[in-house]
């Protein structure tokens, strides 16, 4: 199937569901006007019972019309991921999996002792790969607390939010160092400050424009000076400003994760009636994975 020809089909399916929304609307007026005519008919002893089946009626039809025209959405967006985005990612790096609607597990995103406490994790846009001979994951995540405010009150607080990047490298590392690019705001630093993890001392490198930046911190101080060569952090320096969102990265055994905070939502799959200029679309992936392989490259001669 062209390109040309899965957007022509995708279209005359939103055209579908724009049609059943239209009838759900309907249908639920009539079970709220069918709602109206129950008590007026008790009360004169007519037959109330008939509004009443038709209110149900109504109610299970748009039920019924609503589960089907959200069974459409996700359908659509996972033609168009699987057919579109599947198709990008794949011109640059030999893809193993991609799944539009998952994020990294729990545990997974624990390991890396980048995130502090978090109750649960939400996420899509998940795919593994292997670039220049370098396995990499990526998914976007936001990760949010559960806990009591002030006023007593059941709160939600968002622990971060952006796009998390993990990458296997061939030897492995002993201890672990984490740099976190430093914020402007307060509201920042607060986030700042409360994702450190337990056992994690700060050190200073003998960079001071880099400690300017980033803060560092390690499970034993000395080990920043195996991992934060000078090459180490004049690529990290200029990744922290070509990327668009805060870096913030963990260096330790097999594996290197770099999070980017906030810096929008890469590989969303977008409505199906924005698609009229496909290329448009392309180009931003094209621009979002390159600034992925930029990462990876970046990292990769640790």
């Amino acid at each position: 199937m062209s390109e040309q020809e899965l957007l022509d089909k995708l279209r005359a399916k939103k055209g579908l569901q724009l049609i059943l929304k239209k009838v759900m609307y309907i249908t639920g007026l009539g079970s709220i006007l069918s709602l109206v005519f129950v008590p007026v008919l008790y009360k004169s002893e007519g037959r109330w019972f008939i509004p009443l089946a038709i209110m149900i009626g109504f109610l299970l039809l748009t039920f019924l019309i609503w589960t089907y025209v959200n069974h459409v959405e996700t359908e659509l967006e996972q033609e168009l991921g699987t057919d579109f985005i599947e198709g990008i990612l794949s011109e640059r790096v030999d893809l193993i999996d991609y799944q539009p609607f998952k994020t990294m597990s729990y545990n997974q995103l624990k390991r890396s002792k980048l995130f502090g406490a978090y109750d649960n994790v939400k996420g899509a846009d998940y795919f593994k790969a292997v670039y220049n001979g370098v396995a990499f994951e990526y998914c976007d995540a936001t990760l949010t607390s559960e806990g009591i405010d002030s006023g007593n009150v059941k709160s939600s607080y968002t622990e971060f939010e952006g796009g998390v990047l993990t990458i296997q490298i061939p030897h492995q590392i002993l201890g672990t160092v984490i740099v976190r690019e430093k914020g402007s705001t307060k509201t920042f630093e607060k986030i700042e400050n409360s994702i450190s993890p337990s056992g994690m001392v700060d050190v200073i490198t003998d960079d001071e424009e880099f400690d300017s930046r980033f803060r560092v911190e390690v499970s034993k101080p000395g080990e920043e000076k195996v991992i934060l060569t000078p090459a180490f952090i004049n690529r990290l320096s200029r990744l922290g400003e070509d990327v668009a969102g805060r870096l913030f990265v963990s260096v330790q055994e097999n594996d290197i994760t770099v999070a980017i905070s906030k810096g929008g939502d890469r590989f969303d799959v977008p409505s199906v009636h924005k698609m009229k200029e496909p290329e448009k679309f392309k180009d931003m992936y094209r621009a979002q994975l390159k600034e992925l392989l930029d990462i990876v490259n970046a990292f990769t001669p640790v």
